[in-house]
């Protein structure tokens, strides 16, 4: 099966089910009050969900599809695309987290057609007075997205382009890649054009194509009409140079 028929196919687990899963540390009757809550909302594929400057009005989980979050450069044009979510995957944290009232620090737009459930921002905050633990589960989110921004932002400023390539192409693969049976090459299929992988690296979309061509050349992947695939895992790992821990928060918050 491919990466977007994997995105784009409906979960088979019930609401609940999938509410245990986003917020293992709620007791089942608290998971039950929540689901009371919850709000299911639908994206069409570049369908802006959230706009970077406006309130905050709650939190997004995603429950299927592809989700880009980024943010607009000072002078409003230009914008760059910091991570995908996926099934499973929230941001909106600000409505809670925030005692003034909160705005939407970054954007968020569905890449493909997308299922998310909403809860508002005072449904979510009266529901935690009698369901304290939810906040555990915010917090943990929230410690590794700070995390990842941390390690993104010092990688950025001292490791080179080539590194953070084959980090982001790895933790791409494993997250979203498809791997047949026999092992054949990890395929990152995904609606993501070389514009937005710039803009997750930091670089100019030059820059980026001769990072991959480079790439090419040490038969560390190979690319077919946008298409790429990890010939070689472990090399581009070794490129990467980043131990599991940092990986899966990568993995994580990408």
């Amino acid at each position: 099966m491919g990466t977007m028929m994997h995105v784009r196919e409906q979960i088979a687990e019930t609401r609940t089910a999938f509410l245990e899963r986003v917020f293992p540390a709620l007791p089942v009757d608290a998971i039950d009050d929540l689901e009371r809550i919850a709000l299911p909302v639908h994206f069409d594929e570049a369908e802006l969900i959230a706009q970077e400057g406006s309130y905050a009005s709650g939190i997004y989980v995603v429950r299927t599809g592809l989700v880009s979050i980024g943010k607009y450069a000072s002078h409003g044009r230009e914008k760059r695309c910091l991570r995908f979510l996926g099934p499973g995957e929230l941001f909106g944290l600000e409505a809670v987290f925030l005692e003034r009232e909160p705005i939407n620090v970054q954007f968020a737009k569905a890449v493909v057609d997308s299922d998310l459930i909403f809860f508002e921002r005072s449904n979510i905050l009266a529901f935690s007075k009698d369901a304290p633990m939810v906040f555990a589960d915010l917090s943990r989110w929230l410690a590794r997205e700070v995390i990842m921004l941390e390690f993104k932002l010092t990688r950025e400023a001292v490791e080179s382009m080539d590194r953070n390539l084959a980090l982001l192409l790895t933790a791409l693969a494993n997250k979203y890649g498809e791997t047949n049976a026999n092992g054949a090459p990890r395929a990152i299929d995904l609606p993501i054009s070389r514009q937005t992988l710039a803009e997750l690296l930091g670089v100019s979309v030059e820059t980026l194509m001769r990072g991959l061509k480079r790439f090419r050349e040490r038969e560390l992947i190979t690319t077919d009409q946008g298409r790429i695939c990890v010939k070689d895992a472990e090399g581009l790992a070794q490129r990467a140079r980043v131990n599991n821990f940092y990986l899966s928060i990568i993995e994580e918050t990408l």
